[in-house]
């Protein structure tokens, strides 16, 4: 779009070139009018073309100065829930966990779907079928409380808060896979990642969700759970020495159902199924002490809310 004021600058200069031809006509000078409805005419024409160009200065100022629409309001989703989950890799103890959802979408979009087993997660690129961002999980302790006595003379392992990162590809609208690669920060302080496919399908109110899942840790997370020394296989008594490895250490699945209630809430039930593999499988830990089946279920209700201003 031209320069409002370059076009107004040339306006001008255009009025005052008309102004000294008309000042010629008026003093017998116009060599290219032969009558007075000539010389009325060519005045005329300046007028109306000065005329013109300030108007579309105008419309075109107004049209700068028009408010952009406002966005639809933001609609946050928030989940939270206990759930029943092995008391740490390789237990065959549980324990109750807290779980916890986050989502959010723009007014007349339909509801994000998440996972009950997903970290807790925040979408900061969100194109729809592509969406990424930081998530988060904590571990239980692994100690002798919680009828895990036989753990005797194995090492602890505190607490573990992870942190990482997510990523989502939705190959169709009824089939998501997921990444999830976390760090622990203490605890274990290994490294370890979920790879999960989720199939959905929606009648009415209840969506359904099943899908595979896959588990991953490096040589320190496997150290932390799954490795013995000789002095602590010596102190226990049940097991012997061994050296885990990283690596694969699970597959199984997860199957989930939400209900929606009212628009803005819901409730999900959920349960899953992890069988230990690879070095996980070999090690005398969960073949002696723990279990090899690691079984987890749980329960969330989600409500959503307007966030204002955003």
């Amino acid at each position: 779009m031209a320069d409002p004021a370059f076009l107004l600058s040339w306006g001008s200069v255009a009025a005052l070139h008309w102004q000294h031809r008309g000042l010629q006509i008026i003093l017998g000078h116009h060599p290219s009018s032969s009558s007075p409805r000539g010389a009325e005419l060519s005045i005329l024409r300046p007028l109306r073309l000065a005329s013109l160009l300030a108007a579309s200065v105008s419309t075109a100022s107004a049209a700068d100065l028009a408010p952009a629409p406002a966005p639809a309001p933001l609609i946050v989703t928030l989940g939270v829930g206990p759930q029943v989950l092995p008391s740490f890799p390789g237990a065959r103890t549980y324990r109750v966990w807290p779980i916890g959802t986050l989502a959010w979408h723009r007014e007349g979009e339909p509801v994000p779907f998440t996972s009950p087993d997903d970290g807790f997660g925040v979408a900061l690129l969100d194109l729809g079928w592509l969406k990424a961002g930081p998530v988060g999980r904590v571990l239980p302790r692994r100690g002798l409380s919680n009828g895990n006595g036989n753990f005797f003379g194995l090492h602890d392992v505190g607490w573990t808060l992870e942190i990482g990162g997510f990523t989502e590809v939705w190959l169709a609208p009824f089939l998501r896979t997921r990444l999830e690669l976390r760090q622990g920060v203490n605890g274990h302080r290994g490294l370890d990642a979920t790879v999960g496919i989720d199939g959905i399908a929606k009648y009415g109110a209840l969506t359904l969700a099943l899908g595979p899942r896959l588990t991953l840790g490096n040589s320190t997370f496997m150290n932390a759970y799954f490795s013995v020394t000789p002095a602590e296989a010596l102190a226990n008594g049940r097991v012997g020495p061994y050296q885990a490895s990283g690596g694969v250490t699970s597959f199984g699945g997860v199957v989930s159902a939400r209900y929606d209630f009212l628009p803005n809430l819901s409730a999900t039930l959920y349960a899953g199924y992890e069988r230990l593999v690879n070095s996980a499988a070999q090690s005398p830990i969960p073949n002696q002490l723990g279990s090899l089946n690691q079984w987890s279920g749980g329960a969330v209700l989600a409500y959503s809310f307007q966030v204002p201003g955003l």
